[in-house]
């Protein structure tokens, strides 16, 4: 296996969005009703590709999944923490690409000094959550009956992982790059 982690790029979108439409539509992953347009979800990369990073797995020539860090909330004070998301093709789970998704993805938040990532999981969703606990994010909150999909009313649950924790934190040196 090939396996290559890379900032993604603009003709990337089309894959991001056939990957991510998968779970709009016949899951409740996302609370998205429908899936976004190509060029709402090219706006989506680009905006969140100038200040995080955005990567994307390619094994062998094979776009095969993709992870992001975006902003957990507006106020100044919490800048130094994000929200993540990963998403990788059916037949490449339990490959590894994940892992090496979040692996590359946490070093990067490192280095612009970004101090916890937060992910958010619909529930039931067990391989999700399963995965999250090995790379190192901890359940804090659990929201009831909070977004209603497919029929039935869905929980979420928040998990956190601390990548730093410096006593004094140095102002985060966003990603920065755009697209290439």
């Amino acid at each position: 296996m090939s396996l290559s982690i890379r900032p993604v790029k603009i003709s990337d979108a089309d894959f991001c969005l056939s990957l991510y439409s998968k779970h709009v539509i016949g899951s409740a992953v996302s609370f998205e009703l429908e899936a976004p347009s190509l060029e709402e979800f090219s706006n989506r990369i680009d905006s969140i590709s100038k200040r995080f990073p955005y990567l994307i797995a390619e094994e062998n020539g094979t776009l095969v999944g993709y992870a992001y860090a975006s902003t957990y909330r507006d106020r100044l004070a919490y800048q130094w923490n994000v929200e993540v998301s990963i998403y990788v093709e059916e037949a490449n789970k339990k490959s590894g690409v994940a892992t090496k998704l979040y692996t590359e993805l946490f070093s990067e938040l490192k280095r612009i000094h970004i101090c916890k990532a937060f992910a958010v999981i619909a529930l039931p969703n067990a391989a999700s959550v399963g995965f999250h606990h090995k790379m190192g994010f901890e359940k804090f909150a659990t929201y009831k009956n909070v977004g209603f999909k497919l029929n039935e009313w869905h929980d979420v649950l928040w998990m956190e992982k601390t990548i730093q924790l410096p006593e004094i934190p140095v102002t985060p040196n966003y990603w920065n790059y755009g697209l290439r």
